[in-house]
């Protein structure tokens, strides 16, 4: 839910924000907090360091970074409606697809029955048709959708080897960071240094990423990775909610069918891995 308010936040950063910029801001700060919530429960840099010399860790850091330009390029030219539908709904599919042919964890008949409500009703939610997409768009939201799916599995990976969790979410965007910052400096950040810019560059990276990942990364503890990414859903089901509450946005009739298609998609998703114990379930410690 907390990922769900990242977009609100955005539409009242100030007049010049480039969407690439808050991207690279909300990573780094959120790197930031992360690391410093390492420290400070009396965790140290190597631990965090650390994952960045496994393959698992360079992947989990290429699909942080990778997301940030997928996404903001490809809904510039499929359009909103449509490249949030890809993006966020081709990330729990592709989640199950690299588990099953990674990890040989063969997707359950339950997970894919609720993803498959969540992704119907994101549909309808978002309102989405092929009008106005183009399908250089569309590809680059699936790369923004395969860059989540690769990022939770590589963390996965990592936390079943005994790694920290948290300190695997901050290694993978502090190199993540180092990937995308340059591009976004080249944008301009003078927008980040006035007060109300300042203040949207916070919560974005305090809270949307920070807080956002330490309780994600938790629940991945204790969750297989497909399931994981389906439960992430309730992203869009939260920006809608906000912007219609906050932003004054409309919604049609079949799009309030669709929230509520993808709300019973994530109950049933909850229900049926609380009945298999976690589909994975691990130790949180």
């Amino acid at each position: 839910m907390l990922f769900g308010t990242a977009g609100v936040a955005q539409a009242f950063a100030p007049v010049g924000a480039h969407p690439l910029t808050v991207g690279a801001l909300r990573l780094s700060i959120g790197a930031l907090a992360l690391c410093l919530f390492v420290l400070a429960r009396g965790g140290s840099l190597p631990s965090i360091v650390r994952p960045l010399g496994t393959r698992a860790g360079v992947l989990a850091a290429a699909g942080a970074a990778a997301y940030q330009p997928f996404f903001f390029a490809g809904v510039q030219r499929a359009g909103v409606p449509l490249g949030t539908l890809v993006a966020v709904g081709s990330a729990p599919i592709f989640t199950g697809l690299l588990s099953w042919a990674w990890r040989r964890e063969r997707p359950s008949t339950s997970w894919a029955f609720a993803t498959a409500v969540c992704v119907v009703g994101l549909a309808l939610l978002t309102g989405a048709g092929a009008e106005g997409g183009s399908l250089d768009g569309i590809a680059l939201t699936a790369g923004a959708g395969l860059s989540i799916a690769c990022y939770t599995l590589a963390a996965k990976s990592l936390l079943n080897a005994g790694a920290d969790a948290i300190g695997v979410c901050a290694s993978a965007f502090l190199l993540g960071s180092l990937v995308v910052v340059p591009f976004a400096l080249a944008q301009g950040v003078g927008w980040a240094l006035t007060a109300g810019g300042a203040l949207i560059a916070a919560y974005l990276g305090v809270a949307t990423m920070g807080v956002a990942n330490i309780l994600y990364t938790r629940g991945l503890s204790g969750l297989a990775a497909p399931t994981a990414a389906t439960l992430g859903l309730a992203d869009p089901v939260t920006a809608t909610a906000l912007g219609v509450l906050v932003l004054g946005q409309q919604v049609p009739p079949l799009g309030w069918l669709g929230f509520l298609g993808v709300v019973l998609g994530l109950l049933l998703q909850g229900v049926w891995a609380a009945r298999a114990g976690g589909s994975g379930r691990l130790p949180l410690g």
